[in-house]
């Protein structure tokens, strides 16, 4: 028997599906290193409840949170680090934005009134940006919890927080 030609047409068809294997290989490993995540939803979060860890614990405020003190040294006190990467020239606190307000529980009405202390650090300029949506815009986040002191005061306290970073993530 002639088997010369049979193997002709096997290595075709061998080829054919190393072809096709090799395509999507290389389809699935483009789709999915083609795109960077948008991780500024994440990271807005995690913000926000770094930021009200910090300050109350079980429902308590923390102990010397309504100072002058902790407004001053409010980064380093809850161990915040605002330093982003250097690869587009950011400054360290261009792409984040955090500022808490603490109102009275009896009398607050919205978030319009004034607060008896706010705390904030970062970029001031994000908060103008907060009302607009887009892939262009600073993902903003506003969160408001009640807590007590440690002499039964009650507050609601409210948390804004803003991330940018536009260049490394939504590009």
């Amino acid at each position: 028997m002639n088997k010369i030609g049979t193997e002709k047409i096997i290595s075709i068809y061998w080829f054919v599906i190393l072809f096709i294997v090799a395509a999507a290989i290389v389809y699935m490993t483009a789709s999915f290193y083609g795109k960077p995540y948008d991780t500024r939803q994440i990271e807005v979060e995690l913000l926000s409840d770094k930021a009200a860890d910090c300050i109350s614990y079980a429902g308590f405020l923390r102990e010397g949170v309504l100072t002058q003190g902790f407004n001053d040294n409010f980064l380093e006190t809850c161990d915040i680090n605002f330093g982003a990467e250097d690869s587009y020239g950011w400054t360290d606190e261009s792409e984040y934005f955090l500022q808490i307000n603490f109102y009275d529980f009896d009398s607050y009405q919205d978030a319009s009134q004034n607060s008896l202390f706010e705390v904030s650090a970062g970029n001031q300029k994000l908060k103008d940006f907060c009302q607009l949506k887009g892939k262009s815009f600073p993902i903003c986040l506003e969160r408001r919890f009640y807590t007590l002191d440690k002499d039964g005061e009650k507050y609601i306290v409210k948390i804004n927080s803003a991330v940018k970073k536009i260049e490394k993530n939504s590009q």
